[in-house]
């Protein structure tokens, strides 16, 4: 591939990791299999037991830089990795440790970058990324607006569907996301989203977003090994989820409020009825958890809560 003449980019990475030796290794082994390395790889470590012998399987081949940081959190992680980024990097990226770069996947994001100046931000395209149907009562409740990419009136993030073309957005995916060095300059991710986070991706580049162009790139490709929750983690995820979307969507941003509780609870209803109708024990145990989060905002005890651990 022939790329634009001009300077050569400096690319670099950033990994946040926690207890997932063997989704790292597959990362790695992508990366290590690119044929555009990363300019400086950095892998924050928050494992109850440390991915070390993981990463140094790798030092020959990649400039890794490896950080073991506790307390664990996904965002803590992150702003850590900012701050050991070589002065000469023009973009990162922060990847998450259950994704695979699939062949080529760094060059096409310089061509794509090079071709596109006035870009703040870019996300991968997550080619097993769900991708949901253009539906009338998701539009309803709020939750989606197609093609998505955008927030919504309550606050809520319309999904980022895997499209065959680049797509202009309004948010990104935090963990399949690079970002130019300017950006990240001027703004950090918020440590309130502790434990994995959960919106923090979408308060990071909603934020961006209000001055800096965000696209996705469809040629710049990726798989994402995502992990199914357990059953007894259904219930603080949602409630976490629930939480973390008011403390975005109102208490940041200053959504209208009565639009938000709309769609929280379209969405508890709707696991409340999936859970009788497929006698799912993990969707009631979700629909509970959103209950507990409403009942959370109400009683004003949002900005108090802890994040969500899977």
């Amino acid at each position: 591939m022939e790329f634009p003449k001009g300077k050569d980019l400096n690319i670099s990475l950033i990994i946040c990791t926690k207890d997932r030796p063997g989704d790292l290794k597959i990362l790695l082994d992508s990366i290590q299999g690119q044929n555009e390395k990363p300019f400086q790889l950095i892998i924050v470590d928050g494992s109850d037991n440390p991915v070390e012998d993981v990463v140094n399987t790798f030092r020959d081949q990649l400039k890794i830089e490896y950080y073991p940081l506790r307390p664990p959190g996904l965002t803590r992680q992150r702003n850590f990795g900012i701050c050991k980024l070589n002065p000469e990097v023009d973009w990162v990226g922060f990847l998450d440790d259950d994704l695979e770069l699939c062949e080529g996947c760094l060059s096409d994001l310089r061509y794509f970058i090079q071709s596109h100046n006035s870009l703040g931000g870019v996300g991968l395209k997550i080619k097993n990324q769900p991708n949901p149907k253009k539906s009338f009562l998701r539009e309803i409740f709020l939750i989606d607006k197609f093609p998505g990419g955008v927030v919504t009136i309550s606050g809520a993030a319309a999904p980022i569907r895997p499209y065959d073309e680049s797509l202009e957005v309004e948010w990104l995916y935090g963990g399949a996301t690079f970002w130019k060095k300017e950006v990240l300059d001027n703004y950090s991710f918020d440590e309130w989203y502790s434990g994995v986070g959960y919106c923090e991706d979408l308060d990071f580049s909603y934020r961006v977003s209000r001055h800096y162009k965000l696209m996705v790139s469809a040629n710049s490709e990726c798989f994402h090994h995502d992990k199914e929750i357990r059953l007894e983690k259904m219930k603080p995820m949602g409630e976490w989820s629930v939480v973390a979307w008011w403390y975005f969507a109102r208490i940041k941003n200053n959504f209208n409020p009565i639009l938000i509780l709309w769609s929280i609870l379209s969405i508890s209803m709707a696991n409340l009825f999936s859970s009788i109708i497929k006698g799912s024990r993990g969707r009631w145990n979700y629909f509970l958890g959103t209950i507990g989060g409403v009942l959370k905002i109400l009683f004003g005890k949002v900005q108090n809560s802890k994040g969500f651990q899977k």
